[in-house]
């Protein structure tokens, strides 16, 4: 993130962003770490071949209710959203344009896109009650008796949601102007008036369902998470908890659009590591050397884009297609080993829930030193969001300490994070073939495939974060 190398750059203590300041040794050879990881995914399924025999994992249905919220509570909580939305806006666009003086930028990189993923994974879909285009949309719903301009055409699926959850990754991964608080507050109102016409025209439900990416993102997470909310006929908000990972295991019908978000989510937050590895710089390197390459970068540098960024954004693209066609032909050879006659599709988007213990581990092992260290900043821009001098809560002054997380700390919990989430996700795979398949031999036979694609992206997962430590 363009916000983080600038925090990073201008702190004169090693610091890092995803990774760290100076090398670190690992307590043992890499190979051992990565074969290690590699070898737990391989015996755990080897454990469930053994003694796994139940076709269903803990369903959804199996909740306890927890909490009651009146209505009032609920719209309490989502102006006071509305209205933070607001000031943190205003602070992009009027606001000191120092990112370490504004708010924003901390706000959306950090706080919104990081710590919120990890409340969502862990808790709950908060994004769904307090995400402000939804709640001002509503508003407005009910004061013009809105109602939609389209039917929404059934064939696009999630498609918009996949194309916005993209454009989104370029922006946070490879936008150079991305930290300066003016362009951020521009682009966040350019996204808020796309969806609200958006709305407009295909409804709010819908359109939260199918092309709000945030929106489908956080409930992708929150399908892990151990509480999910619902509204009921007498309008209160009933919280519910619920085994983890039980959102998970139910039959869900899913589409090629659902499962390609899916695969998108994992793909961009692999990309953010794989930029800060030796071979994408060897990549870079090899790029610059060739005069062909070179000069039609050259040429496109008129638009306004780097070179740099030219081969970032044709790696961004690259990375999700490449995640698509692996789990497409994993799921082609699960066809062919068990002799299934339904459509490699149906196969895929099947078990395309079981990936989703995957995205939650990345995603936390790969961003919580970040949540740990630039989230700091956030307590002295509380009493200064604009840059102006304030002091409102009284904790301007206070120092941010990005050097307080131990490179052990980070990787034997990146590494135990990875391992755990390949390993409950080796076990919902495993319990959707015992369930979709006509006998356990079947069953069987259909995770060799799947196992051998977990083992693969766990071993390559960990060499990737571990690329700044020992880089």
């Amino acid at each position: 993130m363009g916000l983080v190398l600038v925090l990073v750059a201008a702190l004169p203590a090693p610091a890092w962003a995803h990774g760290f300041g100076e090398r670190f040794v690992l307590p043992l050879p890499l190979w051992l770490w990565v074969a290690g990881a590699g070898l737990t995914v391989l015996l755990t399924f080897a454990v469930l071949a053994v003694f796994v025999r139940e076709r269903r994992a803990a369903a959804d249905t199996a909740r306890a209710e927890i909490a009651r919220f009146a209505p009032a509570t609920v719209a309490a909580i989502r102006a006071v959203a509305v209205g933070l939305f607001a000031v943190f806006v205003a602070a992009g666009f009027l606001g000191n344009q120092d990112p370490y003086q504004n708010i924003l930028p901390t706000f959306v990189w950090v706080i919104w896109w990081v710590g919120l993923a990890f409340v969502c994974a862990l808790i709950g879909d908060l994004w769904a009650l307090v995400n402000p285009f939804a709640t001002v949309f509503a508003w407005a719903e009910r004061a013009f008796l809105l109602r939609p301009l389209l039917r929404y055409p059934p064939r696009l699926g999630a498609w918009p949601a996949v194309l916005v959850y993209l454009g989104f990754a370029w922006a946070e991964l490879i936008w150079s102007a991305n930290d300066v608080p003016r362009d951020l507050a521009t682009a966040v109102t350019a996204y808020a008036a796309f969806t609200w016409i958006a709305m407009l025209l295909f409804g709010r439900e819908r359109w939260l369902q199918s092309g709000e990416a945030f929106s489908v993102a956080f409930a992708v997470l929150a399908r892990f998470a151990p509480l999910v909310a619902e509204r009921k006929a007498d309008g209160r908000a009933h919280l519910y908890a619920r085994p983890h990972g039980a959102g998970l295991a139910g039959d869900v019908d899913m589409r090629v659009s659902f499962l390609a978000f899916v695969l998108l989510m994992l793909a961009t937050v692999t990309f953010d590591g794989f930029l800060e590895t030796p071979l994408f710089q060897a990549i870079t390197n090899a790029l610059y050397s060739s005069r062909d390459v070179a000069d039609a970068m050259f040429r496109l540098a008129d638009f306004g884009i780097s070179d740099l960024q030219i081969i970032m954004t044709v790696a961004l693209v690259l990375f999700p297609i490449l995640f698509f066609a692996a789990y497409w032909l994993t799921s082609a050879a699960m066809a062919r080993v068990t002799g299934s006659r339904r459509p490699v599709a149906y196969l895929a988007c099947t078990f395309v829930l079981s990936l989703v213990p995957i995205a939650v581990a990345y995603h936390l092992s790969h961003y919580f030193t970040l949540l740990l260290t630039a989230g700091q900043f956030l307590i002295p821009l509380t009493s200064d969001p604009f840059g102006w001098g304030w002091n409102l809560f009284g904790t301007r002054g206070y120092e941010v300490n990005i050097a307080f997380v131990s490179p052990y700390v980070f990787w034997y919990g990146a590494t135990t994070i990875i391992v755990i989430g390949h390993v409950i996700a080796v076990y919902l795979a495993h319990v959707v073939a015992l369930r979709e398949l006509p006998t356990r031999r079947a069953a069987m036979l259909s995770q060799v495939p799947m196992v051998l694609l977990m083992v693969a992206y766990t071993m390559s997962s960990l060499w990737i974060l571990a690329q700044p430590l020992i880089g």
